[in-house]
């Protein structure tokens, strides 16, 4: 199985496709829910084959920084990218992680990693209508 570990930085937004993806979703505001998705343009992944750590930059916390842990095969807690709080359950095939995520009013969507090569590309499907938001991710060497 592939690993996800590395430092990630965004090399290209759809904002069209994350625009109608947060429409479907029922964002009051999709362009707000869309600016605050963007704003995070660099994250690293600590991937320890059954627990997966997204740590993002984050200045209210200690250090600047903040861990999500998911275990694999397990449904877990966090807080979405518009600080939607989310249940998530976690699953690797191959060269993808992805994520089964439910937020409180019942909205489904699935967020996928795909790795191909030093890219990865990152896609957020919303389950009732099929409407996909689309980025890529570019490995890197350098500190977060």
């Amino acid at each position: 199985m592939v690993n996800f570990s590395g430092i990630w930085e965004v090399v290209e937004w759809d904002d069209e496709s994350f625009l109608k993806f947060f429409a479907a979703m029922g964002a009051p505001d999709p362009n707000r829910s869309f600016q605050l998705f963007k704003t995070v343009q660099k994250f690293e992944i600590i991937d320890k084959e059954d627990l997966v750590i997204l740590r993002i930059p984050d200045p209210a916390s200690e250090g600047g920084k903040r861990d999500i842990p998911f275990k694999v095969g397990e449904e877990s807690g966090a807080v979405g990218p518009v600080g939607v709080p989310m249940k998530k359950f976690t699953i690797k095939e191959g060269n993808k992680l992805i994520f089964h995520e439910t937020a409180p009013d019942g909205q489904k969507n699935i967020t996928v990693r795909e790795l191909q090569g030093d890219k990865m590309i990152l896609t957020k499907t919303h389950e009732g209508t099929g409407v996909t938001g689309r980025c890529v991710w570019k490995r890197e060497g350098g500190k977060l």
